[in-house]
């Protein structure tokens, strides 16, 4: 209700209360109704500022979420944990030492066998085992066949994991005699002689089952 109103009506109900009243008491009614009306437009006035409070708690609420989930404008999302950035997708783990010795040594099947050989264009048995580990773990296991068990931990028959390395004997001589990298499920991979080169064969085939000598693991 606005002021002119309440002074109106007010004003109408005078006549009734000048009988009753003295006149000290119509003076107190006319600055009443003097001072209700504005007080009436600063209530009216002040209304829309009640508002304020939960609108900047709405801004608010916007604003935290918006800091807990921002984006790049490429459309990669990045999240902040512990205080860096970090792909919304984990990258793959890296490939276990092992594994990777049997992965590069599969790359090599078809490869030529030559004697003494220690490179791609031809690797003998012994060769064969030094270059992978050396270009997959870096480390040197040395040329010579009788060497190569020392280079690593002894792995019992059966708990062989890709990338250890495979011992037979009595082969072409008497004793230890070759050398091959387990690549999984019973298989080996090795340069075998020079009418097949760098093959893929089965550790529990007729001819290398009974020639199993012993494997050690390289990769810890």
């Amino acid at each position: 209700m606005t002021g002119g109103l309440r002074r109106a009506r007010l004003g109408a109900r005078l006549p009734h209360l000048c009988g009753c009243w003295s006149p000290q008491g119509f003076v107190a009614v006319l600055i009443a109704g003097l001072l209700l009306g504005p007080s009436a437009a600063l209530a009216q006035d002040y209304a829309p500022d009640a508002e304020t409070p939960e609108a900047s708690v709405r801004v608010r609420a916007v604003d935290d979420r918006a800091d807990e989930a921002p984006s790049s404008d490429d459309g990669n999302a990045v999240y902040a944990v512990a205080a860096r950035d970090m792909p919304a997708d984990d990258p793959t783990p890296p490939r276990a030492a092992g594994e990777t010795i049997a992965a590069l040594a599969l790359q090599y099947v078809g490869y030529p066998y030559v004697w003494a050989g220690n490179t791609p264009a031809g690797f003998d048995c012994s060769g064969f085992t030094q270059f992978v580990v050396l270009n997959t773990l870096g480390i040197d296991i040395g040329h010579g066949l009788e060497g190569q068990p020392g280079a690593g931990a002894w792995v019992e028959y059966g708990a062989w994991l890709p990338g250890d390395l495979i011992f037979f004997q009595n082969t072409y001589k008497d004793g230890l005699s070759h050398a091959a990298i387990y690549i999984g499920d019973g298989q080996i991979v090795h340069a075998e002689n020079e009418g097949t080169g760098v093959v893929i064969g089965s550790l529990y085939s007729d001819y290398y089952g009974p020639r199993y000598w012993g494997a050690v693991r390289v990769a810890s």
